[in-house]
């Protein structure tokens, strides 16, 4: 599969990440903030500003690295010990991420490193160092260590179901975990009506000459209609020869409510199409939804 780009350049520009340490516990005071009773599992934060229930990881954790991941669970947010409140890998366009990790024991050292990703693209990561939080900890007892991730973003992310983030312990990988982000409240169901392909559109994204039969110096136009919900966002990619001209691929993204609203598509590659078969792939938040094969002759 191809990675899907359709406003992630303009979400890049906005990430950033901060780290904050906290913890509780021991017989020592640990670094502020810190929460009071000795029955309370370490606590750790770490924020950052970027583009269901628990989240089982791709590979299991391990303890062979120097700590062990017990729960990776994100949620719509965080207590003040970073446990998860709210749990649910699915979030809207506009939503704040969180991830809360829950480490077994106390470790006293060594970086934990969240970094997430759309597809295999990064969008930003964030460390939190154990030391700082457990330094002053001189024992500890069937308690465990809370990092908590919180991911805010100035612009909307693109929905998907293929976003993760990458949990490591000084670099080593100890785990990926998924979450999507799905339409809006406010969306209307995004329902994909006829699609062809026409030798151009009128005004009203009606196709013009519609046929599968192309010359080598016609634009190739892909004509379609439906009901888009709000942050809906529709790509085309066109293969010339089975393989992805990059050049050709164009998205929009939907800033409200469409119903019944017609789109169109078009290239035509820089020297015109060779002659033999080609297609292009329609996209909508990023799932494949057509093919459709058209010939040059």
């Amino acid at each position: 599969m191809h990675h899907r780009r359709p406003v992630l350049s303009l979400l890049l520009s906005s990430v950033l990440f901060l780290s904050i340490l906290a913890g509780c516990g021991g017989s020592q005071a640990t670094p502020k903030p810190t929460a009071t009773t000795a029955s309370q599992p370490t606590a750790v934060a770490a924020t950052a500003k970027a583009p269901q229930p628990t989240a089982a990881a791709k590979k299991p954790t391990q303890p062979a690295a120097g700590i062990q991941v017990l729960r990776a669970t994100f949620a719509h947010g965080l207590d003040e010990e970073m446990r998860p409140k709210d749990p649910g890998a699915n979030f809207h366009p506009d939503e704040t991420v969180y991830l809360s990790l829950e480490i077994k024991g106390r470790p006293k050292k060594g970086i934990v490193t969240a970094r997430f990703y759309w597809h295999d693209q990064f969008i930003a990561k964030a460390d939190v160092d154990l030391s700082s939080v457990n330094s002053g900890v001189l024992f500890s007892v069937g308690e465990n260590t809370y990092a908590g991730y919180t991911l805010t973003h100035k612009k909307s992310l693109p929905i998907s179901n293929s976003y993760h983030a990458t949990v490591l312990y000084n670099d080593q990988h100890l785990g990926d975990y998924p979450f999507h982000v799905v339409p809006s409240a406010k969306a209307i169901a995004t329902k994909v009506g006829a699609v062809t392909l026409a030798r151009g559109a009128d005004a009203n994204y009606n196709p013009v000459n519609p046929t599968t039969t192309f010359h080598s110096t016609d634009a190739v136009y892909l004509v379609g209609r439906g009901d888009w919900g709000l942050g809906t966002w529709l790509q085309a990619e066109w293969y010339v020869n089975g393989k992805l001209d990059k050049t050709g691929t164009r998205s929009l993204t939907l800033k409200e409510n469409a119903p019944d609203t017609g789109f169109d598509f078009s290239y035509l590659p820089k020297g015109g199409w060779p002659v033999g078969e080609h297609y292009v792939v329609l996209i909508v938040n990023d799932k494949e939804v057509g093919r459709y094969t058209f010939t040059v002759k």
